[in-house]
């Protein structure tokens, strides 16, 4: 067996990850839903979502995008934050959170069967993995969307003002983990970790958002950013032991000219 094949076997497929995501998505949809108070709970199941997008970005930046893995985060965000998004101005019926996140799973293959057939760029399994990051998007812009306008809808919030925000900072989210490792060690298990670090700064961030804008209820964006910072500072720790262990030293950069360090 090659250390190429040990590696994969130890690995988490993506599949899986994307079918845990869209179970703890749908809880957290029907928990916000039915109890927007609730939400810090909602907010704790998205996290998921964020690991199985950022998973499909690093198999395939590894395995042939090289480096396009800015282009397949913003692009699989893309299609799924931007079907979410259009959705809630349609009249929703208690099916619609399971349709938006088909119809982004749906639009995810078809980029990426575009991008292997159409454009040919020759990337192994580029269509199942380009569903997954639409659909984990989608999922994340629907609690987050959700949460913050509080179970009312957003024609009664400002919510939709923020959509530019929530878009670029859930492509970063995606795509950074696995620039943030990179290197001859760069592993799944440490880089999906980064991606839960990322995932509860960026809920928190748009927690404090939501505390911010007019007409959106204080306790769910609240509960929003007090559990996403506890989630922040608990995965930092561990991302930071993984790191410290995996590592031969850890020096830093940015020393003067001429001083022995």
């Amino acid at each position: 067996m090659t250390d190429e094949q040990s590696v994969e076997k130890k690995e988490i497929p993506n599949y899986k990850l994307y079918i845990l995501a869209v179970i703890t998505g749908i809880i957290s949809y029907f928990i916000t839903a039915l109890n927007p108070n609730l939400s810090f709970i909602s907010i704790i199941l998205i996290w998921p979502a964020f690991i199985a997008a950022a998973g499909c970005v690093e198999f395939l930046c590894r395995y042939g995008l090289g480096t396009g893995t800015s282009s397949i985060g913003y692009w699989g965000t893309a299609c799924g934050a931007t079907v979410v998004f259009a959705s809630q101005f349609i009249e929703t019926t208690a099916y619609s959170p399971f349709l938006e996140i088909a119809v982004a799973t749906l639009l995810g293959y078809a980029a990426g069967f575009c991008a292997n057939k159409i454009i040919v760029m020759k990337i192994p399994r580029i269509e199942i993995n380009s569903a997954i990051i639409a659909g984990s998007t989608g999922i994340i812009t629907l609690i987050i969307l959700e949460v913050l306008a509080g179970g009312v809808g957003m024609a009664g919030t400002t919510v939709y003002y923020i959509y530019p925000l929530i878009y670029i900072a859930i492509a970063i989210g995606v795509l950074h983990p696995y620039n943030g490792n990179l290197g001859a060690d760069e592993n799944q298990p440490r880089t999906l970790m980064l991606a839960m670090c990322e995932a509860a700064l960026l809920t928190a961030l748009f927690g404090f958002v939501g505390i911010l804008l007019p007409n959106t209820p204080f306790i769910p964006a609240l509960g929003m950013l007090i559990v996403s910072i506890i989630g922040f500072v608990i995965f930092v720790s561990i991302w930071w032991k993984r790191v410290k262990q995996e590592v031969y030293d850890i020096v830093w950069a940015g020393y003067p000219a001429g001083v022995d360090h």
